[in-house]
């Protein structure tokens, strides 16, 4: 839990990554309003934003403005500050006057003593005001210079400094105090405005970032669009014309207890900590001696899928194509001998032609099928935004929610129920299977082993080797197999092992030169035969009993994703294919498995040692 994006936000990310703990970044003011403006703090502050998996601002501005800045809007609760209504109260108003020694008009203004404050705009209204008393409490490097100020303007005799003051002093500053002055160029949500309120005292402010959002009542006061001491001198003359009443200044306060801000990090933290309760019982093993030492097996899946906005993922605006293309992929494999693994979506699984396709394909036993949750088209309530299309990301509750409604609607369609899984976007994490075993999910291939997707916000296989590993509790056990991968030097065909994790998800570690290498899976999509071979070694190399050769739906048909702009990159999909699988299968001299064989595998398979983690 970490308070201020930069740098304290930026070394928890780190942290956080390294022993795999969840992340809470709360932002609180100049650390979104300020720093962004240099472009390395900014670089490092966006990545930590991504990386969390929760963002709470003390203001809706601050929200905003990560949201501009390309922080998801989702994952960010805005849970304002609040105050402390027992430290601060009215206290007797005369009795304080007559403490401080002061009379008449009085203004407070409170904050360090830097020019962000603007306690020299405050001195400045002075010369507006000629009755009026400022009381400024607080320390800092510009004392001199507002000493110097006051007596350049001749209100020397009329602004006293009190230096650094406590909270019971503040509460009878306030007390005392006409209105209270805040002519910041920056905040986040001032603390002070609340407090100055609790004690009965309005404001005067400059609308900048979160000053409005407390102040957004005419009992809390006036706020000033020009940031100048003739400004807040017109706003303390509007407010002194009608002022809104001491006790309904409180009133307002008292709106702002900490209590809802409590309640609202309760319900962060233990939807968090829910999660990880879930991960800690969980038991990971690699599947090793009926797999290890064999020749290579190689299974083909399918990413079954509407067409819609990689860029958006809309709830609304997609469309499933008609599965010519998929047809003419069939036949390619039914002609080489092999049973693919299609992965099917709701909007796929609800549509008529579709349905009737793969209905059909199952039945006769020359494909396979399993589930692939887009959970933005899939009931109930989709949720919006680029974080949630990582299934992680989702609360238990509703990824479980979610894949009852797909796995219903599977067995209604297909006619059984379904045992295999791939999540969309591979948004997998340790939690989840404890969901996907609730409904009936034996096999997985989520994981993209090489792939780092916490950029945005999803999950970090950048070091999950390519090994089948098992996730199992009391009663239940899942085998995954992950989508075939491995990191090549930049402009190479040269793949780096991958081979260095155990099996299964492993701790984070960084590696150096990151820059120069850049992930690849085993799939004909923006790779062609050559690389595919030369990941291909390097799979077999590392010892990899079990590969995945992968695409999406959707490169089967011309212009429906960018892997597939027109008919000859289609052409070009299918004829990558044909050569790799022949290849496979008659120059490495592997197998080429489907789901029912490759479950039998796994199966007959036992853990090597206990293996368990």
């Amino acid at each position: 839990d970490a308070h201020y994006f930069y740098p304290d936000g930026v070394a928890a990310s780190r942290i956080a990554r390294e022993f795999g703990k969840p992340l809470v970044i709360t932002a609180r003011g100049t650390d979104v309003s300020l720093i962004p403006n240099f472009q390395g703090p900014r670089d490092l502050i966006v990545d930590a934003a991504h990386r969390s998996d929760a963002i709470i601002t003390v203001a809706a501005a601050l929200k905003n403005e990560l949201v501009r800045l390309g922080a998801q809007e989702e994952k960010i609760s805005v849970l304002r500050n609040g105050v402390d209504l027992d430290t601060f109260y009215p206290g007797d108003r005369e009795q304080e006057r007559r403490v401080l020694g002061v009379e008449g008009l009085v203004i407070a203004s409170v904050g360090h003593l830097i020019e962000r404050k603007g306690h020299d705009l405050a001195i400045d209204a002075l010369k507006a005001l000629p009755q009026a008393t400022l009381l400024i409490a607080g320390s800092g490097p510009r004392l001199r210079d507002l000493q110097g100020q006051a007596e350049a303007s001749g209100v020397a005799h009329r602004v006293r400094f009190l230096g650094q003051t406590g909270h019971s002093d503040l509460r009878s500053l306030y007390s005392a105090a006409d209105i209270f002055v805040l002519a910041s160029s920056r905040e986040g949500w001032p603390n002070v405005l609340l407090e100055a309120m609790a004690c009965g005292t309005p404001c005067v402010a400059t609308d900048v970032w979160g000053t409005g959002e407390v102040m957004s009542d005419p009992a809390a006061g006036r706020l000033v669009k020009q940031r100048s001491g003739e400004a807040l001198a017109d706003a303390i003359k509007d407010l002194l014309k009608s002022p809104p009443g001491r006790k309904a200044t409180r009133n307002y306060a008292e709106q702002f207890s900490w209590d809802a801000t409590a309640d609202g990090m309760h319900a962060i933290f233990s939807a968090l900590a829910e999660k990880r309760n879930v991960e800690t019982k969980l038991r990971t093993s690699p599947i090793g001696s009926a797999t290890a030492g064999k020749v290579p097996r190689l299974i083909v899946t399918v990413d079954t899928e509407e067409t819609f906005d990689w860029d958006r993922f809309d709830l609304t605006e997609w469309r499933v194509e008609a599965p010519t293309g998929l047809g003419n992929f069939q036949t390619l494999c039914e002609r080489l001998g092999v049973s693919p693994l299609y992965f099917l979506t709701w909007p796929i699984l609800d549509d008529e032609k579709s349905a009737l396709f793969f209905r059909q394909l199952v039945a006769d036993g020359t494909a396979h099928a399993g589930l692939h949750l887009h959970q933005w088209t899939t009931p109930p309530e989709g949720r919006t935004g680029e974080f949630y299309t990582f299934q992680k990301n989702l609360s238990q509750q509703v990824q479980l929610e979610k894949l009852r409604h797909l796995a219903e609607k599977f067995e209604a369609v297909i006619g059984q129920k379904a045992i295999s899984h791939r999540a969309g976007r591979y948004g997998i994490d340790k939690a989840s299977y404890d969901l996907l075993a609730s409904i009936g999910v034996e096999m997985d291939f989520s994981p993209s082993a090489a792939f780092d997707f916490s950029g945005r916000g999803g999950p970090d296989f950048s070091q999950m080797s390519n090994l089948p590993f098992s996730v199992s509790s009391d009663g239940w056990r899942v085998n995954v197999t992950p989508v075939c991968g491995a990191q090549a030097i930049r402009r190479t065909r040269s793949f780096l092992p991958q081979n260095r994790a155990e099996a299964g998800f492993s701790a984070y570690r960084e590696r150096p030169s990151a820059a120069m290498k850049r992930p690849m899976r085993l799939s004909p999509e923006g790779a062609g035969f050559a690389e595919l071979q030369a990941l291909t070694r390097r799979l077999i190399a590392d010892q990899t009993p079990v590969l995945t050769y992968t695409l999406h739906s959707t490169s089967l048909t011309p212009g429906a994703n960018h892997y597939a702009p027109d008919q000859t990159s289609v052409d070009r999909l299918l004829s990558v294919t044909e050569a790799y699988l022949n290849w496979f299968r008659t120059d490495i001299g592997g197998e080429i498995v489907s789901l029912p064989m490759l479950c039998d595998v796994y199966r007959s398979a036992s853990d090597t040692g206990d293996g368990g983690h």
